[in-house]
């Protein structure tokens, strides 16, 4: 097995056994026990704070995380609910360091949790008490941890892994034009988008392409021939009519919005199998990501009644493609991206541009452009994180459907339909809002119909999509969890519906109202630029009446010390409005809330009321 290079954030990475991540508030704790481990085989992930442990357990999906519940932080004990609780990372098994005398709360959250374990796919959950010798402690984690799981996929690195252009990548001396090339020739000797969508791509844009000549590009693709033939005949699209055996049938059964889908998945899968996939960056919630901006820009383009929404579709579906290569070709370059983008609280875009000098947008419109795409596809992948380059494009009909690639990227990323690198929102200009006619905001049938769509098109691909549903937006009450507070006529933030799929209820406005008394809320004010915060809103008068609110701001600023410093202590948090980490503001809210889970949905659990007492 080939040994990976060390990686910052991953000590002992040059290690093969299985990856740990340690949560500890002590830094003593930390570095004596990462040493012990390291010099076990094992690789460590490191956290201080607990909603940093949260951050990088999603995204690199560790083995086992050992997390040190000291006696002077005892809601960090949330960690563990929101772990078990999550699709992403419930499998995980987690060793408990506890006080000889376990604080009243950790053991409330405790036996609560611990009715998720028996469940299937649970992960295991042990505690040692503190002190603890280090022997008894490896001996615990070689009973709750599988030593086969989560090991690095290692194929013979001369078949895709170029380690000079790797390290190339990082040498900003280099210019971005070079690096791209270098890139280019390491695919063009064994990776290549395939000649069948392209091919099929030219005769769905013009004018004149018809179901006959799509089936005869479809038929010079054995593979591919087999494939429509066979979703073809399958229940969804059989029930009226005898089983088929010609693609031109197929693709008259099927119809052309339906088999240019097809293709163009088939082929992103292709492009990336899973046996590529590095730690954090798994294949097929990456699929599902991209299947949802597709359905979602496509969606968007047919409901302003734009001529051509398959190609936004297409874009929608390729605008990561530029990740791809990354991961596949250069097995160092990803972890180190991710670990700072974890670190620094950045965009995974941003972390590119800091540490590589260009980003997957770049390189995606590159090899699209090198693969003959139609340009209106290149430029929308090149741009969908650039709202005001977005803002400023011309023709009309490009603008649309890069405004359509942006916020479908942002809507899919609220509404958590598969992951990417990074759970980083962004708030939506209103004037994109208005040329794609959701000035409201998308409703709960936008995206339950997205999710119907999803959900076929998941069946076809053989791909596994987890049982969900949306939040009707009547569920807000007057009497919610949650103040939204902003300009609705210059923003939309999608915020809102990440919230709402976490269990919260929300309200948007554009003043505050006072709270119940008796009731905690939450404030969340995204204040229109150049103008003062309404800080002293609800001041020591309401803590009178037993009310107690959590102001939380999002402002221009680097980073927000109070946010990383004295997140759980105080009820004036700032946030940065441009890497605005979903995860973070989850875990902010659960620690408010002292949520132990995350309730069911409006109908199956606890009402509004419930969930702030």
């Amino acid at each position: 097995m080939a040994k990976r290079k060390r990686i910052p954030g991953l000590i002992g990475a040059d290690n093969t056994g299985p990856m740990l991540l340690l949560f500890s508030p002590r830094e003593r704790m930390r570095e004596i026990l990462t040493v012990g481990l390291v010099q076990c085989n094992y690789q460590i992930l490191q956290a201080g704070t607990s909603y940093l442990a949260g951050i990088k357990a999603s995204q690199m999906l560790p083995t086992l995380v050992i997390a040190d519940l000291s006696a002077d932080n005892p809601k960090d004990v949330l960690l563990v609910a929101r772990i078990h609780k999550s699709v992403r990372t419930k499998s995980i098994a987690i060793i408990l360091i506890v006080p000889a005398v376990p604080d009243p709360f950790v053991t409330k959250v405790l036996a609560e949790v611990r009715e998720l374990v028996d469940s299937e796919g649970q992960g295991a959950i042990a505690k040692i008490p503190y002190p603890f010798a280090f022997a008894d402690l490896l001996a615990k984690i070689k009973s709750v941890a599988s030593e086969t799981e989560h090991q690095i996929v290692n194929s013979n690195s001369e078949e895709f892994v170029n380690r000079a252009v790797a390290e190339r990548l990082f040498d900003l001396s280099v210019k971005n034009e070079k690096k791209l090339q270098d890139i280019g020739s390491v695919l063009n000797k064994n990776w290549g988008f395939p000649f069948t969508v392209i091919k099929a791509l030219d005769i769905l844009e013009s004018d004149g392409g018809c179901c006959t000549e799509l089936a005869k590009c479809i038929s010079t693709d054995p593979a591919v021939s087999s494939t429509i033939l066979k979703i073809s005949n399958t229940v969804l699209f059989a029930r009226r009519s005898g089983r088929i055996n010609d693609v031109r049938d197929a693709v008259v059964r099927m119809g052309f919005r339906e088999t240019r889908s097809i293709l163009a998945c088939l082929s992103l899968i292709d492009l990336s199998p899973e046996v590529y996939r590095n730690r954090g960056f798994g294949r097929r919630e990456f699929w599902l990501h991209s299947l949802a901006v597709g359905l979602i820009a496509e969606k968007l383009c047919t409901g302003c009644k734009f001529p051509r929404p398959e190609l936004a579709f297409m874009a929608g579906l390729l605008h990561d493609l530029g990740k791809i290569p990354l991961d596949n070709n250069f097995e160092t370059v990803f972890p180190k991206l991710l670990d700072h983008t974890m670190d620094s609280f950045s965009a995974f875009y941003e972390s590119e541009e800091t540490l590589m000098g260009f980003t997957h947008a770049q390189l995606g419109h590159f090899l699209t452009t090198q693969w003959n795409f139609p340009s209106v596809i290149s430029m929308a992948i090149l741009n969908h994180h650039e709202k005001e380059r977005i803002l400023h494009a011309s023709p009309a009909f490009d603008k649309l459907i890069q405004e359509a690639v942006f916020v479908a990227n942002q809507l899919a990323k609220a509404a958590a339909f598969g992951h990417s690198c990074d759970e980083i929102i962004e708030e939506i200009p209103a004037e994109m809002m208005r040329d794609l006619k959701l000035s409201a905001g998308p409703s709960e049938r936008f995206f339950n119909s997205i999710l119907n769509e999803l959900k076929q098109l998941c069946s076809y691909l053989n791909l596994q999509l987890q049982e969900r549903h949306f939040v009707s937006d009547a569920y807000d009450t007057q009497d919610c969890d949650i103040i939204l507070v902003y300009d609705v006529q210059s923003i939309y933030h999608p915020m809102i519906v990440a919230l709402r799929n976490n269990g919260f209820s929300v309200r948007q406005t554009t003043k505050i109202a006072s709270p119940s008394s008796g009731k905690k809320r939450v404030i969340i004010s995204i204040p229109e630029r150049g103008l003062p915060l309404d800080i002293m809103f609800y001041g020591e008068e309401q803590k009178a009446e037993g009310s107690e609110v959590l102001k939380i701001f999002l402002v221009d600023m680097e980073q927000s010390q109070t946010m990383r410093e004295n997140i759980c202590d105080t009820n004036l948090l700032f946030m940065d409005r441009k890497t605005f980490d979903v995860r973070l503001l989850i875990h902010t809210l659960d620690t408010f809330f002292e949520r132990i889970i995350l309730p069911d949905l409006p109908g199956a659990g606890a009402s509004a009321e419930e969930r702030g007492k």
